[in-house]
């Protein structure tokens, strides 16, 4: 089986409230391959049955398909949400700089961008202008960012996405002048 892969120069550090976050050791240009994540797959159902530090650990890269990483973690495992990402995805399994991140930068992807499970729910800290404050799997939906990320979703996310007629946030208005007395 293939292993997961850490661009060189992608370390971890400590951090204050996360624990332990991915950081730039140099900087990685856009477009730039991050991390390759690999493993075996398993289910929902089976990643509910998983304990919850487990469950951090997973990557969404289907409807039902997750990713368990059985081998020692890499810096690549991680990387953590941000609501302002430097990362997105090219496919399922392969993140990459969506801008250019500066050597010390936190490297981050938005998890909106590849989870859409029920069990990803938390109180953000990532202290972005653009904080959300909470991260959960229907995050997908919002309009602004089924925007500002696209083309940098997962292949299931942007399934997702494209199969959604009214994205959260995008509600239709009435219009008065379409009624009639």
């Amino acid at each position: 089986m293939e292993k997961t892969y850490s661009a060189p120069g992608l370390t971890v550090v400590e951090h204050p409230l996360l624990g332990r976050a991915a950081v730039a050791e140099r900087a990685f240009r856009c477009g730039e391959v991050v991390a390759i994540w690999r493993g075996r797959t398993i289910t929902e159902r089976q990643a509910l049955a998983l304990a919850s530090d487990e469950r951090d650990q997973l990557l969404q890269v289907g409807d039902d398909a997750f990713l368990v990483n059985d081998e020692e973690l890499l810096a690549a495992d991680f990387i953590n949400h941000s609501c302002e990402p430097n990362c997105g995805f090219t496919d399922a399994t392969t993140l990459v700089a969506m801008r250019d991140i500066k050597t010390g930068e936190s490297v981050t992807f938005d998890y909106a961008m590849s989870d859409t499970n029920s069990f990803i729910t938390f109180d953000c800290q990532c202290g972005t202008p653009r904080c959300r404050h909470r991260m959960s799997g229907s995050d997908w939906r919002l309009s602004q960012l089924q925007e500002r990320y696209a083309g940098w979703f997962a292949p299931h996310v942007a399934r997702l996405i494209a199969s959604v007629t009214e994205p959260v946030g995008n509600q239709p208005t009435r219009d008065a002048s379409l009624t009639h007395d």
